[in-house]
């Protein structure tokens, strides 16, 4: 049988008539399969409905060739498909379907966004070189990657009104900084811009979400876990922007907050007892609230984990109008704010594909990326800063490298210098924020000790006297003094745990202790009184250099 495309048609040949319209135009573009050639064989076919409105989708092969194909058929009409009333009209575009499936060029489908080797995909296009085309097939609520307007008008409209405001074009970056995750070999990572209401929090968001799609692009905290299980795994390889952290409760948000930047979903069983495919991502995360994940967690008497301080990156809006440095020609913060919002639904989406058009044709992107991520961390970081800031530094090294290409590739209406700038700074108010630059479990202990040398002032007795003390002793070391807590009182004071000994390391490596169990970091002195040994375990050490070098190290607490 023959068949052909004619205005909008697929048209059948008959003998005593000729040809005859079928149905809408419908064509296979490719046969599709997974990557590893062994499984998910689908086509990928073209429709024009009634309203002559294009539409691609994956149909699984079972759905062409085995005995499910009326629910294709009902698929299709609800896209507007139109199908002649003939008896045979269904089987003959099945017929159809399955001679161009067989002929048809082969092409790779994956059921999930981002990098595929070489290839960035998303639901609506694909990004990168490759043998053979890649298609999208995951099933998808709403479009990711929509585009309106040019990427001069972008820049024009939207991005210029970003210069000078630091918060802003860091909303940017982190935007296009998503797709480097996987090049970098870095991990998943959220940043949480905090300020009162109407600070222009959400503008961040509109901002950062225009380089993708419109504000359908933004999420809300809003949600179970599943369902921050859900969208994370939709956004792998892209940015993800949450708004308004305070809709969630204190024990979601800790359980999302450790989800999202833990990248792997909950672990469950299948129906038989197995163990199911467990949901993992990468992305970077663009969240906003009055207030941080620090904050809505102790309001609730939850303790806040150093590890979520250093993956809930927290920074305040503390510019001269909130988020805001410049308001350009506009005469207040909100006109400011209500301009960029509608501007932001007028050009969008175009940034991400000249962006992604970019860096997929690099064929050395992770080389240059990591040479420029070293040479930038190293211009940044400064030797007092702990294992934890760094980790935190070398994050927002990535947004300022990824700034930095976009501006060299004029894809951003500012200069590589504000870029630098503006992540920089992002960067000092998040570290002046956190108020010190020491790992947290360490800080919280030293913080402890000197509350707790304060509280013991005064309340020493002389070692070696006959007057007892609950609390310690004091004795004379040379010129100094040396001050022995007796271990329980040392322990409760400082809220160390059971086993503390991790806890002190730092402390003990300075040599502000004298011990002689290196074990417990204690000194076991054995002291004889009437024939009598009595066995006392203190801590030992010198309050006067302590607190010298707290003052030195900025514990301020």
């Amino acid at each position: 049988m023959k068949f052909r495309h004619h205005h909008d048609q697929l048209q059948y040949f008959c003998r005593e008539r000729g040809w005859r319209s079928l149905s809408s135009s419908v064509k296979v573009l490719a046969r599709t399969r997974s990557p590893d050639r062994k499984s998910g064989f689908s086509a990928c076919i073209e429709i024009i409905n009634m309203d002559k409105q294009t539409i691609r989708m994956i149909v699984p092969a079972r759905k062409i060739m085995g005995g499910t194909n009326y629910q294709l058929r009902d698929e299709l009409f609800d896209t507007g498909f139109w199908l002649e009333p003939e008896q045979t009209a269904w089987n003959m575009v099945q017929r159809y379907l399955r001679e161009e499936l067989k002929a048809a060029e082969t092409a790779f489908c994956v059921t999930r966004t981002g990098w595929h080797d070489k290839v960035f995909v998303t639901p609506e296009k694909s990004f990168g070189r490759s043998d053979e085309p890649y298609y999208f097939s995951g099933g998808m609520a709403d479009s990711l990657c929509l585009a309106k307007g040019s990427l001069a008008e972008w820049q024009s409209e939207v991005g210029s009104l970003l210069g000078g405001n630091p918060l802003l074009i860091f909303s940017v970056g982190v935007a296009l900084s998503a797709p480097l995750l996987k090049p970098v070999g870095m991990e998943s990572a959220a940043f949480h811009v905090m300020g009162p209401s109407s600070s222009g929090k959400s503008v961040t968001s509109f901002v950062a979400a225009s380089v993708y799609a419109d504000k359908s692009y933004i999420k809300s905290w809003k949600t179970t876990a599943n369902g921050i299980e859900a969208v994370a795994s939709e956004h792998h390889d892209m940015l993800l922007v949450l708004d308004e952290l305070g809709l969630c409760s204190a024990e979601d948000a800790s359980s999302a907050a450790y989800q999202i930047v833990n990248g792997c979903g909950k672990l469950r069983a299948t129906e038989t007892g197995g163990l199911a495919n467990i949901a993992n991502w990468r992305t970077l995360t663009l969240s906003n609230g009055e207030v941080g994940l620090t904050e809505l967690m102790e309001s609730s008497g939850y303790q806040v984990k150093a590890g979520q301080l250093i993956r809930v990156i927290e920074i305040p809006a503390e510019e001269r109008f909130g988020c805001f440095a410049d308001l350009h020609r506009f005469s207040s913060p909100s006109q400011f704010a209500e301009h960029l919002e509608k501007q932001t639904q007028k050009y969008f989406g175009t940034l991400f594909t000249a962006w992604m058009t970019l860096i997929s044709d690099k064929p050395d992107l992770e080389v240059v990326l990591q040479r420029e991520i070293e040479t930038l961390r190293q211009h940044w970081s400064k030797s007092n800063y702990s294992g934890q800031v760094h980790r935190v530094l070398k994050r927002f090294v990535l947004v300022g490298v990824a700034l930095s290409v976009a501006s060299r590739n004029q894809l951003v209406p500012w200069s590589e210098e504000e870029s630098l700038y503006s992540v920089y700074s992002v960067f000092s108010r998040w570290l002046s924020h956190r108020g010190h630059q020491h790992n947290q479990e360490t800080y919280e202990v030293l913080s402890a000790l000197k509350q707790a040398i304060s509280h013991w002032e005064n309340k020493l007795p002389e070692f070696c006297t006959s007057r007892s003390s609950k609390f310690g002793y004091w004795r004379q070391d040379g010129d100094d003094v040396q001050w022995l807590i007796h271990k329980q009182e040392f322990v409760k004071q400082l809220r160390l745990r059971r086993q503390y000994k991790s806890q002190l390391s730092p402390l003990i490596h300075k040599g502000w202790f004298e011990t002689n169990e290196d074990r417990r970091g204690t000194l076991r002195i054995i002291e004889k009184k009437n024939g009598t040994e009595f066995d006392h375990r203190f801590f030992a050490f010198w309050p006067e250099k302590i607190l010298s070098e707290l003052k030195e190290m900025g514990v301020d607490e």
